[in-house]
Order: structure tokens, then sequence, then C-alpha cells
């Protein structure tokens, strides 16, 4: 397709704008419009090509793995769809800045040019990329999902623009825009109503599943699971704690489940309700106490969605500008804010848990195969009857001696599940074992308890100068209702998180680094560029540069927009001299005469010997042209003998009729 003049450096701009790197777009648009007012051009062969596009798909690859290491897998591969215009450019510039204006299909394809190679026959056509390019800009710049009428406005124009310097000739330019209008006003009709429709499915779909770390609605938990956990050291979270509230803010809660059932903790009777913002579209009210303290938290999404990690009694959400905030009644907050990082400020109030849903039957219910051996320890420990506090004192003090582990060697004994088989003969495990047990514990000792999961917050990065939460420090505790309030209760061997810790590969230092890095090229502002840009552009560009300048021959075409001359198989043939020399003596070829016509006429007016070197040389120059497979070197050499040897003869004979 031949794009009309200004289009892709408009289609770049837009792209910028769309993608917040509105300052990149407008330097990429310079650079590929800019060989439309000079004409320098470059004399690149077709190994300069096929270097650039190879530079290009490192450069996808990398930047690609990057994103993906960075982001997880979806968020990855939309990062980089995102980026394509910028990791093509360097191949259109190529084409672009070369004197051919176009380039052979093999340069970006390795099994084309395998192919060719075995062998030279195979067609292998100039291509030009640049409608390939616009069609990349735009959908890289619907990538960025900015959800807004000036995506759909932009893209109009483009298709606009396009389509109108391509319309047929006779088409009356009236009609043609009342039908592009029809078109442009349906399509953004449609366009509404299928978000509106994706809004609806996205509500309907959160209701029932989520797709977080942390699930406001169930818990699956590794208990039974043989074999050693899955420690991941990603990053979710950065903490900024005051100093002196360390020790409150350590546990951050995610979402609490009252019913357990085969190894899975349910929320039941605790759907999400919707919070009302405050005036500033920022701030949530959770409790109606006043806060004492905060802390700041810059945490991960799962597509656009977020279970907020929040310390015991946070009564306010506040710098959080989230399109919506659910709650449920265990104390669960989901956030939906449509972007990779989000960053808020829980503030809390001194005293915890007074703002929680008051305890109901459901975490009193002891599960039907767990009671045997509840029971039975229940009996031991002597539960039943003792008041809140010593309950909860004496499951402390039994669970206290059994050990943490990560890894479990053998199914549960005959007759036992699981959490029994941890309670009354291996006693150790991870973290859910410990917290499934102090809840029902408590509960077969008469106290409401739930199951809560979330987050310790314990490793400080120097770097960061903030305390890292990776995906190894999510954790799991109960939540006991004790003195008219729901407090935390963590009987999990403090020793847990070094143990872990002590598991970390031995290059988390260095990931650490880069992960800081594109963390804080995440988080920049719309239209800002981070310095991570400009040293990735200036790299790109030097070393194309070099690539591309470096011993070539700089050319200047005649006029910027002459189309480079056709080439075709057999040009070079010494038959058109023949030609040349009939033309002139007595049978000059028409314009819409074919060559065979031609000679077949042309023959009429030679002798029986040379009509038939004619036609043999006619023969030798039609496979020359025409056949895949061409002439071997000896009929090459026959054509080009017989060729002159013709042209010589007729030109002689020519030469004595005129004399």
């Amino acid at each position: 397709m031949t794009v009309p003049p200004l289009v892709l450096g408009a289609a770049l701009v837009f792209w910028g704008w769309q993608t917040h790197d509105l300052l990149a777009g407008v330097l990429l648009a310079a650079l590929v419009e800019a060989p439309r007012f000079t004409s320098f051009r470059l004399e690149l062969r077709e190994v300069d090509y096929r270097r650039v596009a190879d530079f290009c798909t490192l450069l996808f690859a990398a930047v690609g793995a990057l994103l993906v290491a960075a982001r997880g897998l979806p968020r990855g591969v939309l990062g980089t769809l995102q980026w394509l215009p910028a990791l093509l450019a360097p191949i259109l510039v190529a084409q672009r800045y070369g004197a051919a204006g176009t380039i052979r299909l093999s340069a970006l394809f390795h099994y084309l040019r395998r192919q060719k190679a075995r062998d030279p026959s195979v067609s292998d056509p100039q291509i030009d990329l640049s409608g390939v390019f616009l069609a990349t800009a735009a959908i890289a710049a619907g990538g960025a999902n900015s959800r807004g009428p000036g995506f759909y406005a932009g893209v109009a124009a483009l298709a606009g623009w396009t389509l109108y310097a391509l319309r047929p000739r006779h088409a009356a330019r009236a009609a043609w825009a009342l039908a592009f209008a029809c078109a442009t006003a349906l399509g953004y009709a449609g366009h509404v109503e299928l978000a509106r429709l994706q809004a609806q499915l996205e509500a309907l779909a959160a209701d029932w599943y989520l797709r977080a770390p942390i699930d406001p609605y169930q818990s699956h938990t590794d208990i039974g699971s043989i074999g050693r956990l899955k420690l991941d050291d990603t990053i979710l979270m950065r903490v900024h704690i005051p100093q002196g509230q360390e020790a409150r803010a350590r546990l951050l809660h995610g979402a609490s489940y009252n019913s357990y059932g085969g190894g899975i903790w349910t929320a039941r009777d605790a759907p999400l309700e919707p919070l009302a913002a405050e005036p500033d579209g920022a701030t949530w009210v959770l409790g109606r106490r006043t806060p004492t303290s905060s802390v700041v938290i810059e945490a991960r999404t799962e597509d656009g969605k977020a279970l907020l990690a929040l310390p015991a009694g946070t009564v306010r959400v506040a710098g959080l500008p989230a399109e919506s905030l659910r709650r449920n009644a265990l104390g669960a907050v989901l956030a939906d804010a449509k972007t990779d990082w989000i960053g808020y400020a829980a503030r809390y109030a001194a005293d915890v848990g007074a703002d929680e849903a008051p305890p109901s039957t459901l975490d009193l219910a002891i599960p039907p195969a767990e009671r045997a051996a509840l029971m039975r320890v229940a009996a031991d420990i002597g539960l039943r009857g003792a008041a809140p506090r010593e309950v909860a004192r004496r499951v402390t003090k039994f669970l206290a001696r059994f050990r943490y582990s990560t890894y479990r060697e053998h199914a549960p004994r005959a007759g036992l599940t699981p959490l029994g088989d941890f309670l009354l003969v291996s006693q150790s495990g991870h973290c859910e074992y410990f917290a499934a047990a102090t809840t029902l514990l408590l509960r077969a000792g008469g106290v409401p308890a739930r199951y809560a999961t979330g987050y310790v917050a314990r490793e400080y990065s120097t770097l960061e100068d903030a305390i890292v939460v990776r995906a190894r420090h999510a954790h799991a505790w109960t939540r006991a209702f004790i003195g008219g309030r729901w407090v935390e209760l963590d009987n999990t061997p403090p020793a847990w998180f070094e143990a872990e810790a002590q598991l970390a590969p031995a290059w988390q230092g260095l990931s650490d680094v880069l992960r800081w890095a594109l963390f804080h090229w995440s988080r920049r502002g719309a239209g800002e560029t981070s310095d991570l840009w400009w040293w990735a552009l200036a790299a790109l560009v030097a070393l194309l540069g070099v690539r591309l300048v470096a011993g070539r021959r700089a050319v200047r075409r005649a006029a910027p927009h002459t189309p480079p001359a056709r080439r075709y198989p057999g040009k070079d043939s010494e038959f058109y001299a023949v030609e040349r020399v009939l033309a002139a003596r007595s049978a000059p070829r028409a314009a819409h005469e074919s060559l065979a016509g031609w000679a077949l006429r042309a023959a009429g007016a030679i002798d029986a010997a040379q009509r038939a070197e004619l036609l043999d040389a006619l023969a030798l120059h039609q496979r020359y042209r025409f056949d895949p497979a061409g002439l071997s070197p000896a009929e090459r050499r026959a054509l080009r003998e017989r060729s002159r040897a013709l042209a010589g003869a007729l030109g002689a004979a020519r030469l004595e009729s005129t004399s």
C-alpha cells in the first residue's frame, strides 16, 4: 500500500500521545518523514538491510523478555505491543534512507534467506514497509487502552487521511465524505457498546472468580501438597513505614475467610459492596475512628485490579485515584485501577479491629472431616470452658513446639486429613497449616476466629529505601474475636521468614536492580520520559548510524519522490541489439506488440538463414527472461554469440542497402 505523505509521521505522534511518550513519538515521526524533504540517501546492500532487520528482532526479543519478567506474561506482552513502533523503527528508517526506497522480503525472514541460498530463482520481491508500519503504530496506540474518545478519533482521522488520498479519481468528494462519516459514526457506536459489554462481563467475572495473588472469595491452600513449595522472589509491593511503627504495620491484611473444607478457605455471606470516594476522588473511608499513623504502599496490580494490603485497624485509604473500591464484611478491599502499579496511604487508628463486622455462626463452625482431631487436641490442652484469652494462650503454647517447613515428604497417615496429620503426627508445616490449626482450635474452644491472608513486610532494601514485599512473603494467620474486637494471632514460628530468605537464588540482588529500574520506568507520569528512554534511544540511534553509514557511499537522488528504476530478469540480454537493428532496418515494433509477435512479422523481411538464427536467438532470450530455471552457462554464451553475430550481419546488410 502506498502511504500518503506525512501520514506515517502523524501515526507516530498519535502513538506517542496515546502511550504517554509524546516526545518519543515526535522524534520518531521527524526521523521517518525527513527523507521526503531531502535527497540524501545511503547506498545500502542487501546484507545491510538484513543486519538491521536482525537487530530489530533481537531488540524485540530482549525488550519482550524484560517486560514479561517485570510485569508477568499478560502485562509484559501488552507492554511489548505498545513499544512495537520504536522497536521496528530501525528497519523502516533504513528503507526510507536507502537509495532503493524498498527492501527485499528476505531481509525480514531467515526462512526465505535459506531458501534463496539453496535456490537463487526463489521469488524475493522488493516491498515497502510503510503500510505495515502504519497499521503497527495504530495497533500499538490501542494497546495503551486509554479508554477515551481520543483513540477512536485518532484512528478515524488516520484512516480518513489515507483512504481519501487513495480514493478512485472518479469518486465525488462529497459522496466519499458522507460515506466515510456514516462508517465512522456506526463504528463509534459499536465501539461504545462493545466497551459497555466488556465492562459488564468483567464485573460479572470479578464476582465469580478473580485472578489475583489473593482472592477475596477463596483461598486455595497447599495443605496436603507433597514436595517443596515454590518460592517466588518477584517484588509485589514497596512499603514505606514510619519509624517506630514497624511492628504494628508488619502484617498487611488482604482477605479473611470463615469457612474451611478440603484445603480451601471460603468467604461465605460476604459479598463485596461498593464504597464511595470522598470529593477529591482519591480518599476512601473504611471506618469511623480517627487515624493516628499511616504507611505508604506501592503495589502491583493483576489485570488492573488489586486486593489492597492494609495494616490492621485501617480506617482510611488516601491518594488512590481508583475507578472503584469494593469491600466485604471480612475486611477485604478490592480496587479497580486499570494500571500496572498503584500507590496509596493506609491510615490506621490506635486500636485495631473495632470496625470489623461482628462474628457470626460461621466463625465458630468446625468442618466435620477435621472434628475428631481438633476435639482430641482441644481436650488434651484443656480448651473447653477456658476464657477466650486463655484459650488463645494455650493454643499458642501448644503450637510453639511445632516446626516450620516448606517441604512435606509423605502423604497423611491412614484415617487422617492433612491438617489432622499436622496436629497429631508430623507437627511440621508452613504458615497455612499453623493458621488453619489456630483458627479451628480457637473455634473448638468456643472463640470465634477467621483465617486471614496477606503479606509480611520485613525485608528492607537499601537500594529502594523501602521495605520490599515479595511473592514468597505471602503469609497466613488468624483473626480471633477477643475482648469485643478482632485481634491478630500469628502462631507460625518466627524463623519462617529467614528460612525462606535462605532459599533465595544467588542472582536475586542483580534481579532486584533490574526490577528497581523497570519499576521506576513504569511509574513515570503521563508525558514524562525517563532517563531509561533517553539511554535506549541514544544507543539505538548510535548503533543504527554506525551500521548504516560506516563504509557506505552517500548518494543523492535527482528528485526526492522519483521512484527507483524497475529491474527485471533478462534486461541485459543481447537480443535487444537485434531488435534495435531490425527496427531501424525495416520493421519497427508497435507499442502494443509483443516481442514474439514482432519477431515473426520482422522475419519475413530477411533471408531463410537469418530467419532461423533470429528464431533460435528469440527462443533463448524468452527462456532467459521468463523461465525460472534460466539458462545454463553454455546456453547463455550461445544467446550472447548468436545475438551479436545476427545484429552484426543485419546491421551490415542495412548499410549495404542504404549505400
